[in-house]
Order: C-alpha cells, then structure tokens, then sequence
C-alpha cells in the first residue's frame, strides 16, 4: 500500500520516494512509520502527528492512501 507522507524537517528522506509516498506491507501501524523516517526517540513526544488530519495514537493501522503529516508545536513571543 502507498501512504502520503509531509515529514518533519529532521526526519530521513530515503524511505520516501520524490512524491513523498512511503510504500508500506498491509497492516502497517503508524510507529513503523516513525522508524522509517527515523525520527529520533526524544523528539518522538514533541512531534504531533495525524492522519488523514485526525489527531491519531502510535498504534493505528495504516490503511492505502492515508495521509500522514507531521508538525511541531511553535513557540514564540
């Protein structure tokens, strides 16, 4: 199954082809996702992800065509 992928600006390309899709088994949850684009174990709390723009848990199966995006949260003042 193929998913779409906007990766935060530290995570690892190379699982991504240049359309930014991450060909994936059926059945993958989303913390393969995670290790994929090597998001480091620290940043993992700092990271809000979703699917399909829904605020979703580590755990969720992945289905063809979902949406994944990553954002951090923004400080300032």
């Amino acid at each position: 199954m193929k998913v779409q992928v906007y990766p935060p600006p530290f995570a690892s390309l190379t699982a991504l082809d240049e359309d930014g899709m991450m060909v994936l088994p059926p059945g993958t949850r989303l913390f393969s996702v995670y290790r994929r684009l090597k998001i480091p174990l620290v940043l993992q709390p700092l990271v809000i992800c979703q699917v399909n723009y829904q605020r979703v848990k580590l755990n969720t199966q992945l289905k063809d065509g979902d949406v994944i995006s990553f954002m951090l949260p923004l400080a300032g003042g």
